[in-house]
């Protein structure tokens, strides 16, 4: 994001001073402090805040809104605790070399805070600040100046299909959904509770897809006044088992290594590999009650043994404790992806699952071991049971066995190859066209729909049949009795 220029970052709306509250019934000092007396630049800046709101805004803004205080004790944007949990998982327990990290922390990761101000009057200080709109405070900060200031290599491109070759998010494409209509305001500034969140997931009033998508419970089918089915086989089979982002995510960025350090001139700065646009399916690294799903989206992190060397040597002694591909919710949502277009997209696909093949250091294989999928036999194999199941793959649509109103998948032939077949009874959901069809080949059945093992016969087959004999014994008859009569005659 270009910076402002330096005109734009501090030239000050004559509406704020007008028409907001906090210009108009607030001086310059009751926030920002200094000595208003002075005719000296120095001494009338003396004890100037350049952003009061950080990192106690008790003692501003929360002298109007008094629930920002408890608030700002659990706000994960201000605080940047996760942050600093995850690196203490892999650092060493030396309390010398836990200071060193967290100096190296305060001048490379922990400047990416948000406070109040850098929300709602500027942008934030990790692009170079500014007001955003001449001091005027923002109810709902911008999303391309200050929400994708800092979400903005990730979850931004995601979002807005800034990455080559991959749409934008649906919610965003089709239906113009910002940021807050589903992040909102109470889960940006975080709640207080009994638990100090560990991340961002952990965040007790945090968006789910569930706030907007209600489905029925599985087996429990709710029609509308169409008498159509709500519930989709697919999460009902799937419900609790995948993420959301399993099915309907498309490929995201993955980071990878990170250095950190000062230049000749104290400059600090930043190192990482190149990042690769990928998709990966691992082993939820973290099951709980919220999060109960076993299959989980997960995207590669920049962490790495050398991380803070420049600072302290061999500081993450413990870099294979915890992960390095986490749980991911990609902002790239669509309804229709590549591994969903059907079942055999993804189960059997195994270029979709996180192996050890994905990863080359040894540290890394250890430190994943709960997230690695293991390979799985290719369907036909699983499916050797049947007497052709390349065949029974190719044709039979999987739901047809699979049925999420079954309380197990069918592997009873008779069930299918059977005039009385349950499958003809009872099929997953109603077909456009009739089963039974007069054409002289099963054509519709195959290409119109899916093919249903025991429906193939054609009723108009049966019937010629049925005429042809008829016919013979009525030409026989007929040919006997005419045979009867000349005889008789003669």
């Amino acid at each position: 994001m270009a910076p402002l220029e330096p005109y734009e970052k501090v030239l000050i709306d004559t509406d704020f001073l007008d028409e907001d509250p906090h210009g108009s019934e607030l001086s310059c000092v009751d926030c920002h402090g200094g000595n208003p007396e002075s005719q000296d630049y120095t001494t009338a800046h003396e004890g100037v805040s350049k952003d009061p709101s950080y990192p106690d805004p008790s003692k501003t803004c929360g002298e109007c809104h008094d629930d920002i205080t408890k608030q700002s004790e659990a706000n994960l944007h201000m605080t940047l605790r996760p942050f600093k949990n995850k690196i203490y998982l892999r650092a060493d327990q030396a309390s010398c070399v836990r200071e060193k990290i967290d100096g190296a922390m305060n001048t490379h990761c922990m400047t990416c805070h948000s406070s109040c101000g850098q929300c709602h009057v500027s942008r934030p200080e990790s692009v170079e600040g500014g007001f955003v709109e001449g001091h005027l405070f923002q109810r709902t900060p911008p999303v391309d100046t200050n929400c994708t200031s800092c979400h903005g290599s990730r979850v931004g491109k995601e979002f807005h299909g800034e990455n080559e070759g991959i749409s934008a998010d649906i919610h965003h494409i089709k239906y113009g959904i910002s940021c807050e209509k589903c992040h909102s305001g109470e889960e940006m500034h975080g709640i207080v509770t009994d638990k100090e969140p560990f991340d961002r997931y952990e965040v007790a009033n945090r968006s789910r897809c569930g706030d907007c998508h209600k489905t029925a419970e599985p087996l429990k089918a709710q029609g509308d006044n169409q008498a159509k089915d709500l519930v989709h086989p697919s999460h009902a089979i799937h419900k609790d088992k995948v993420s959301c982002q399993v099915c309907h995510s498309m490929p995201y960025k993955n980071c990878y290594s990170c250095h950190v350090g000062k230049d000749k001139e104290g400059n600090a700065y930043f190192a990482t590999d190149s990042s690769k646009i990928d998709f990966k399916i691992g082993f939820n690294p973290k099951v709980t009650e919220d999060r109960p799903e076993k299959y989980v989206t997960v995207r590669h992190i920049p962490v790495s043994p050398k991380l803070f060397d420049f600072y302290v040597k061999d500081a993450l002694t413990g870099v294979d404790k915890a992960p390095t591909w986490k749980f991911a919710t990609p902002h790239n949502i669509q309804l229709k992806t590549p591994q969903n277009e059907n079942c055999l997209s993804c189960h059997g696909n195994n270029k979709l699952f996180l192996t050890e093949k994905d990863v080359a250091e040894s540290w890394e294989v250890k430190a994943n071991k709960d997230v690695f999928v293991p390979l799985k036999p290719a369907p036909s194999v699983r499916h050797n049971w049947l007497e052709q199941p390349e065949l029974h793959l190719a044709k039979v649509d999987c739901l047809t066995c699979h049925n999420p109103a079954l309380e197990s998948p069918i592997k009873d032939c008779q069930q299918c190859h059977a005039n009385d077949s349950a499958l003809l009874k009872t099929p997953p959901q109603p077909p456009e066209y009739s089963l039974a069809n007069w054409n002289f080949t099963n054509k519709e059945l195959i290409e119109k729909g899916s093919y249903v093992v025991g429906s193939n016969r054609i009723p108009a087959l049966d019937v010629i049949g049925i005429l042809l004999v008829i016919l013979t014994l009525a030409g026989c008859a007929v040919h006997g009795t005419l045979r009867f009569i000349t005889r008789r005659r003669k």
